[in-house]
């Protein structure tokens, strides 16, 4: 059973966020729709951050193109869109299988760090900075669409769910795998109380820690005896005297 198991539904929900919101913005950094317009209703052009398209129907017949930018695209702001753009998905990825490695491939806990909360901010700060960058230097603020709009929502969602998972984040307490991986939780115990197993199956009632017994007291030499007195000769007894003869005539 892995470790994930028994955090805290509070920390569950923000690992959960976490991923959703990196699908999120995973699908808005690589779709072309960050801006479109619809010039005509025979012609529109949509951009991305990476590519971009253009629709349109003439003599009857429709014509759907899409290239990537030119390496001399001259827009150093858009150039830095992208830069933190990318480092941003980098740090969402990092993040999510960081989240995996902790919670789902072990099942003994380890310490309490804060790597996964910091991965999961800081990328979504990065892509929240490009995502105004953006919307800061476009002119045509009315044409956005909803690639930019998930960029933008799951880069929040990133800095919502690293609150939660470090204000849940807390020390598990001591697990030991028992029969079958079954994670028994131990509790600190003292004299009298009960622990259970994550199964909520109450078990004996453990004693407290054994007090250490102090260092035994060192007798002293022991005294021998003396020697065995030799009893005396055994006291005499008098002689028993014979019966007297009862004489004829005795009444």
């Amino acid at each position: 059973m892995s470790v994930f198991s028994s955090r805290t539904s509070g920390y569950k929900a923000g690992v959960m966020l976490l991923f959703f919101s990196a699908i999120a913005f995973f699908v808005g950094y690589a779709t072309p729709f960050w801006w479109y317009n619809s010039v005509s209703s025979s012609f529109s052009r949509n951009e991305g951050i990476w590519m971009w398209c253009e629709s349109a129907t003439r003599y009857g017949g429709s014509r759907t193109g899409c290239a990537s930018y030119p390496v001399d695209f001259d827009l150093p702001w858009f150039h830095a869109v992208r830069a933190l753009e990318c480092f941003s998905l980098i740090g969402l990825f990092a993040a999510c299988v960081y989240a995996l490695a902790t919670n789902c491939c072990r099942t003994i806990p380890g310490p309490v760090t804060r790597i996964l909360e910091a991965l999961s901010a800081g990328s979504g700060v990065l892509g929240f900075i490009g995502c105004m960058v953006y919307v800061g230097e476009l002119k045509s603020k009315a044409y956005i669409s909803w690639s930019f709009y998930l960029c933008t929502i799951g880069s929040v969602l990133c800095v919502v769910a690293a609150i939660i998972i470090a204000v849940c984040n807390k020390p598990l307490p001591t697990s030991a795998v028992g029969a079958g991986g079954q994670v028994i939780t131990m509790a600190t115990i003292s004299e009298g109380q009960s622990y259970t197993t994550a199964g909520g199956q109450a078990q004996a009632q453990p004693y407290g820690n054994a007090q250490p017994y102090g260092n035994p007291q060192a007798y002293g030499n022991a005294q021998p005896y003396g020697n065995p007195q030799p009893y005396g000769n055994p006291p005499t007894y008098p002689s028993p005297q014979p019966d007297q003869t009862v004489k004829a005539g005795y009444p």
